[in-house]
């Protein structure tokens, strides 16, 4: 018989092992050479529907999976918490910026920007769970701070926790007795005959309702049309009154013009007999001057008759006599 050739059988084996490797890197991505970074994170309450496993994403895209869950109860107050250490891969986000004290790990100082974790549902069918990573820095964030050497994200609630808790402190009693009153209240005024009458006597009142509203339209529509009409008279009335006015306007118009004519002969008739009193109160005018002569000579006269009279006054005969 035959026996099987030694380098045969390494160059099958190594061929296997070449196969192995290469469907390792890719169908897994060479998500065996990645780097990744272990985190916790601490849950107040109960995480039923998260498995070992579950994915961890930001934003849509898995960044990371679940490694494991455990419960931590504090002896003292006997509350629990849950910490949920998790594995990333921070080659799928790219992060710029960071300081050089975080750079080495760059969870811490996206931690300092608001990244926290909470907990939403992965499948309404199963009710499984997954961690959801984001930006929330305004949220109030639950940290519990201990010294550990895994780096910790602060978490915040998951709306499904946020009902629970509104359901757990919600009085179902009380709130069950206020419905039943309500209801028992709804079922008496539907009993009451007045409620009957009232339904049976609506399409009644409903066609009482449209004859008013057809009566309001007609009546409208005629009060429409009466102020139209109004209206039209009035504007006639107005242009009546406008060409009245215009009408008086340039006769007065026509007979100021007539009075400013007389007004101006007047003036100069004016004009003309204060020149001629001018020229007669002149002192120094012709006029003046020859009244005064004529006073002159009067005055003289009268001194020669005044003369005369008393010479005749003391002789009587330089009558006859002359001089």
């Amino acid at each position: 018989m035959k026996q099987p050739s030694a380098t045969l059988i390494g160059a099958f084996v190594l061929g296997a092992l070449a196969l192995i490797v290469g469907s390792i890197l890719f169908f897994g991505s060479g998500a065996l050479f990645k780097q990744r970074f272990a985190i916790v994170s601490y849950f107040h309450g109960s995480v039923a529907g998260l498995r070992v496993g579950a994915p961890v994403t930001f934003r849509g895209v898995r960044v990371g999976e679940v490694k494991s869950i455990g419960i931590r109860v504090d002896p003292d107050t006997m509350r629990s918490i849950i910490p949920v250490y998790m594995e990333l891969v921070p080659d799928i986000v790219e992060v710029q910026g960071l300081p050089p004290a975080t750079s080495a790990n760059p969870i811490l100082g996206l931690v300092e920007r608001g990244l926290t974790a909470r907990l939403v549902m992965q499948s309404f069918v199963t009710g499984q769970l997954q961690v959801e990573l984001d930006f929330r820095p305004d949220a109030q964030a639950s940290r519990l701070g201990s010294p550990s050497e895994v780096p910790e994200i602060p978490t915040v609630p998951s709306p499904f926790y946020a009902l629970t808790q509104q359901l757990e402190s919600l009085d179902i009693t009380a709130t069950v007795a206020a419905l039943e009153r309500a209801a028992g209240s709804v079922e008496s005024i539907f009993a009451n005959p007045a409620l009957a009458r009232a339904i049976e006597d609506l399409p009644a009142l409903l066609a009482d309702l449209r004859g008013t509203v057809k009566t309001l339209d007609r009546e409208a529509a005629g009060t429409s049309a009466a102020a139209q009409r109004a209206l039209a008279e009035s504007a006639a009335a107005v242009q009546k009154t406008l060409a009245s006015v215009q009408l008086l306007a340039q006769n007065l118009d026509k007979e100021a013009a007539g009075t400013l004519d007389a007004a101006r002969v007047a003036l100069r008739s004016a004009n003309g007999a204060f020149d001629a009193a001018n020229s007669l109160l002149d002192p120094h005018g012709e006029t003046v001057i020859q009244v005064q002569r004529a006073v002159d000579d009067l005055a003289a006269m009268a001194t020669r008759l005044r003369s005369l009279a008393e010479r005749v006054d003391r002789d009587p005969a330089v009558l006859l006599r002359g001089r």
